[in-house]
């Protein structure tokens, strides 16, 4: 059977899109490494665990009653204003159960990256510069970051076998999530977490060496032009736009769409990856 690793791009809600579309094509190789960043890393979390479907329903169930995406009201009782960052770790609870977290340590690989700010570099004006510059990127239509991440960014690459608790696990996809003012800047000891997007928005950087230079399939979850595979890497990305926004945890109808809409889409490129895969076979 061929082999592949897989990585999941961030983009919030969206990335539901990806899970279905990995869902449709994972039958074609065995899944040896995966990586993912911001809400990709939960995407990737769940394939490698076999947990499409249930991340889906979890997430799902959670947004059929929360009816707005923000809160402003809350300012007053010392409350979070954005639900989002409490709704996003009780769904990672709820999926990694302690067996869950015994299971992952027989599942692949799953690579999270995170972005950090470099001891010493003032935060505010360092994210904001890395922010716009991942901002030009995109409306360049780059797909990755620079090899060397923004000035006073550090790019940490974490690994989910390594966590020792479903609370350190937990931490580790929101750190690669963090996104102010929605969800909280995350910290760890001489460490300032912020979206990993900011270092790259499709990892492919956060595998191994080895899954590297195998065949990598990178599922994205904006449209983008068409693109063949480039060596031992080829990319999807939805024909359309994927209908959510990123943010909104109010949709459980939408979530479903995106999520049903990806594994269409995987199903229409069976084949093409199908070649793809016989052309690097292991």
């Amino acid at each position: 059977m061929s082999e592949m690793s897989v990585v999941f791009a961030g983009g919030g809600c969206r990335t539901f899109w990806a899970l279905g579309a990995y869902t449709a094509l994972a039958g074609l190789a065995r899944t040896v490494e995966v990586a993912g960043v911001s809400a990709g890393a939960a995407m990737g979390l769940a394939a490698a665990l076999g947990l499409e479907e249930a991340l889906v329903a979890a997430f799902c169930a959670r947004t059929a009653v929360n009816p707005r995406n923000v809160y402003p009201e809350r300012v007053f009782l010392g409350r979070p204003v954005f639900p989002q960052e409490a709704m996003y770790r009780a769904t990672m609870h709820e999926l990694l159960g302690d067996a869950s977290l015994q299971r992952l340590a027989r599942a692949p690989r799953v690579r999270i990256l995170q972005a950090c700010v470099k001891p010493g570099w003032l935060v505010a004006p360092t994210v904001a510069s890395a922010w716009w510059a991942y901002a030009a990127r995109r409306r360049r239509g780059l797909l990755h970051g620079p090899e060397v991440p923004h000035r006073g960014v550090a790019a940490e690459v974490d690994t989910a076998q390594d966590a020792t608790s479903v609370d350190d696990l937990a931490e580790r996809v929101l750190r690669s999530s963090a996104s102010p003012p929605v969800t909280p800047i995350l910290r760890a000891p001489g460490r300032m977490y912020f979206d990993g997007c900011l270092v790259d928005a499709a990892p492919v950087r956060a595998l191994g060496a080895e899954a590297r230079a195998g065949a990598v399939l990178v599922l994205l979850n904006r449209p983008h032009p068409p693109q063949a595979a480039t060596g031992n890497v080829r990319y999807l990305a939805p024909a359309e736009p994927v209908p959510i926004h990123k943010w909104d945890y109010t949709n459980p109808t939408r979530v479903r769409q995106a999520f049903d809409m990806g594994r269409r889409d995987g199903e229409a490129a069976r084949g093409a990856v199908e070649r793809f895969l016989a052309e690097h076979r292991a």
